[in-house]
């Protein structure tokens, strides 16, 4: 297991468990880390996941609090965004879309019944995921939807590519699950992406996936309007 996302959920465990005891703000990294046995730079990485998916909030020069849940529906995405300096939220997601509305088509043309159980699986992790409030895990899940399904598509340049950008990718996929309204959205949706690529249609597939990539961008408030769609 990666050991960000180890420690991401080690940490979110501690906020259930210790919530109220921590009074909503973290320790300081010096003695979070040690107490977590890892660097004091994988401890930002995992911060900075958690931050992404709206549970945690870094203040400088005053610590990390938690963020309660009441204070996520709404909240500014772009606020915990970490490439807002780089990119804008609108051309990731119009990059995302071109990539994987290809590796949909794709897959619809070859996948196999082993292939769509896989998918299906990881449609269920986000599910339990979801049951039990756990955002890592659901995003994780999520993740491995969308990198299997560029696997399935059978592109060596396409897989190289989703690779290259994948951290940022990555990024703009946890922000949009913070709002704890929405955050069950991306199952259904990976749901038809999975029953259109089934019927072995690449038209559908297609049409599947850009429904999706647009529903994710206003999910972090992006209203995407695809070129020539």
């Amino acid at each position: 297991m990666n050991t960000v996302v180890s420690v991401a959920r080690q940490l979110q465990a501690r906020m259930r468990r210790e919530g109220r005891s921590l009074r909503g703000q973290l320790p300081g990294q010096r003695q979070l880390a040690a107490e977590l046995g890892v660097s004091r730079a994988i401890l930002r990485e995992a911060v900075a996941m958690l931050e992404s998916l709206g549970v945690l909030r870094s203040e400088p020069g005053k610590g990390v609090f938690i963020v309660q849940p009441a204070e996520r529906k709404g909240s500014n995405s772009l606020g915990r965004w970490r490439f807002e300096t780089r990119y804008a939220l609108r051309d990731v997601y119009l990059i995302r879309n071109e990539l994987e509305d290809l590796a949909a088509a794709l897959a619809a043309s070859v996948v196999t019944k082993a292939d769509l159980s896989r998918l299906r699986e990881t449609i269920e992790q986000m599910r339990s995921a979801a049951l039990c409030g756990d955002l890592v895990s659901m995003a994780e899940a999520d993740r491995a939807f969308h990198a299997t399904l560029i696997e399935i598509a059978g592109s060596p340049m396409l897989l190289d590519l989703a690779e290259d950008i994948a951290e940022v990718v990555e990024s703009s996929r946890r922000i949009a699950f913070a709002d704890p309204d929405r955050v069950r959205e991306p199952i259904r949706e990976n749901g038809r992406i999975v029953d259109a690529i089934a019927t072995g249609s690449n038209k559908r597939a297609r049409a599947a996936m850009r429904d999706h990539i647009c529903k994710a961008a206003g999910r972090v408030g992006v209203t995407l309007a695809i070129p020539g769609v």
